[in-house]
């Protein structure tokens, strides 16, 4: 007895959805895992999918590096914004290999058209663990501007790269005084307190050369 077409229709109707249900997750999966860092980057940051970005850049390959350069410079501030995170979380796996999104950073910090672009790439500075002089100098510039936001954010950030031990710029001393507060309420058996007492100390025998 054949089946009815009815009943043929169904069970090709009933395997299609199985094929669909099992197979879109397996491709997801497929992708993710075997495409390259640099689209799925792409795909996460045309979507504004800012944790994945960020988990995404962490272990990207350096073919990523030219992506987050194109999205830092994207017309739309929250897509800058979402970028900026993924690029420290680049940095901070990539020290040796980063200095152009370095560069990037600088200057959105300097000259981004939106606050808190630039104070969120003021504060990816922070991910920089080694000397450079674009971000002390970067830093220092910002140390004068007339937004106080963005002078408390820049201190914040010379404040963590002397506390770290970074060797920073000779040009730092000119700000001493706006960073010597930072001692008076600070643990003195701090290790960062101790590097920016020695740092301000340096300054000051300096001057009286």
């Amino acid at each position: 007895m054949k089946p009815s077409k009815f009943y043929l229709k169904y069970n090709r109707s009933g395997l299609g959805c199985l094929l669909l249900i099992i197979g879109t997750p397996l491709a997801l999966f497929l992708f993710w895992h075997l495409a390259p860092s640099s689209w799925i980057l792409r795909l996460e940051l045309q979507n504004q999918l800012g944790r994945m970005a960020y988990d995404t850049s962490c272990s990207a390959d350096p073919e990523a590096l030219p992506v987050l350069q194109e999205y830092l410079a994207h017309q739309n501030t929250n897509t800058r914004f979402i970028t900026i995170s993924a690029t420290g979380a680049y940095i901070s796996s990539h020290q040796k290999s980063s200095q152009p999104l370095i560069t990037a950073l600088c200057n959105l910090a300097l000259h981004d058209k939106s606050l808190k672009v630039r104070l969120h790439a003021i504060s990816t500075l922070r991910n920089v663990f080694h000397p450079s002089a674009e971000v002390d100098l970067t830093a220092l510039e910002l140390m004068n501007h007339q937004s106080e936001v963005i002078r408390f954010e820049a201190g914040e950030l010379l404040l963590i790269r002397i506390g770290r031990g970074i060797e920073v710029s000779p040009e730092h001393c000119t700000i001493r005084e706006q960073l010597k507060p930072a001692l008076e309420t600070a643990d003195p058996d701090n290790c960062a307190v101790k590097n920016l007492k020695t740092f301000l100390e340096k300054c000051d025998a300096a001057q009286n050369e």
